[in-house]
């Protein structure tokens, strides 16, 4: 899981205990689009990854490793941009 990931559950949390500040709801927010990215970019690589699995291709599951790796790390760097990004707007 990534850090947007966690910080959904610890918002749904509060959620279910009090209504959330809009501050709070941005955050979610933004996890939820970071979390729709996320999953489009690594539910498109798998499938690249079955294809290569079928086709016995080693240094494409190789590669595509690779990007799910690296996609896994731009949205942990994305996030943190994105919040600093909306936090720096005061």
């Amino acid at each position: 899981m990534l850090p947007f990931h966690y910080r959904m559950a610890e918002l749904w949390t509060h959620h279910q205990a009090r209504e959330l500040t809009k501050d709070e709801q941005d955050e979610l927010s933004l996890c939820l689009q970071a979390n729709v990215n996320y999953a489009r970019k690594l539910g498109e690589l798998h499938n690249y990854v079955d294809a290569a699995a079928v086709v016995q291709d080693k240094p494409w599951l190789e590669e595509l490793d690779r990007n799910i790796t690296a996609i896994e790390q731009e949205f942990q760097l994305q996030l943190a941009s994105m919040k600093k990004s909306k936090f720096s707007k005061g």
